[in-house]
């Protein structure tokens, strides 16, 4: 990772080699401002929904819930956030968003509201896309692990995800979505002899062209990765650790 990588401020969509920051609105921000005005309440829960549902949802699962239960009971985790005035309670002093959001997960299921009447999924809650969810990542979750530490990893996958869609999403509006999605692979994998010049020659460039491409590419996935890390931490004094506990999630 970059060791000083500019601040996540407002910044227009580039491509590749785009280098301002990224504009990032803190999940704290957004909680704290929702609780002020109840009609941002829904969109703030939303937003909490589409951005960590599998890391909560594995959470439940590696708690021993099975894959219908644990669904009832990630839809109905949210749905407990907004009835219960989460957004109002929410105190960020109390540390990462992460580990917040993660334990006020376990107090709900602790608190017996699984014996409850849950709503089904659906019903005018906010919506989880379950489609989305593999075959194989089912399996996955099916498999004993540690709860929290498997709900911090699929957290960081999460945080990759998310940098990863912002990545594509600033190539094609800059008009470069093949460049984009020829150079993919390579923010991840090592070239083997010989990519280069296929690149090169797909692209339409010279060979000495592509690795300066692949590491703008790079620099700027890994902006976007600290800047999601930074919209989930309170004090930014704690990127730098959140960031290293997050990779070390990874496994």
């Amino acid at each position: 990772m970059p060791s000083s990588p500019p601040d996540p401020t407002p910044a227009p969509a580039g491509g590749p080699g785009h280098q301002p920051g990224v504009f990032v609105t803190t999940d704290w921000s957004i909680i704290l401002d929702a609780a002020t005005d109840g009609s941002r309440k829904r969109l703030a829960l939303e937003k909490l929904c589409r951005s960590y549902w599998r890391p909560v949802y594995t959470f439940i699962r590696r708690l021993g819930h099975d894959g219908e239960s644990a669904k009832d009971l990630t839809q109905a985790f949210f749905a407990h956030l907004l009835e219960n005035d989460f957004f109002a309670t929410a105190d960020r002093e109390r540390g990462r968003f992460r580990g917040y959001l993660r334990q006020t997960c376990r107090h709900f299921l602790s608190n017996d509201w699984q014996k409850r009447t849950a709503e089904k999924r659906g019903g005018g809650q906010a919506a989880i896309p379950w489609e989305n969810l593999t075959a194989a990542e089912e399996q996955q979750f099916a498999s004993p692990a540690d709860p929290s530490m498997e709900f911090d990893r699929q957290w960081a996958i999460t945080l990759l995800r998310h940098a990863l869609e912002h990545l594509e999403a600033e190539s094609v509006h800059a008009g470069e979505q093949r460049t984009f999605e020829l150079l993919r692979p390579y923010l991840t994998l090592r070239p083997e002899p010989g990519d280069y010049a296929r690149l090169a020659a797909s692209l339409g460039v010279s060979r000495g062209s592509v690795p300066v491409l692949v590491h703008r590419l790079s620099r700027r996935y890994q902006e976007l990765i600290r800047a999601q890390v930074a919209a989930t931490v309170a004090d930014r004094t704690e990127i730098d650790d959140e960031l290293r506990y997050c990779l070390k999630a990874l496994g």
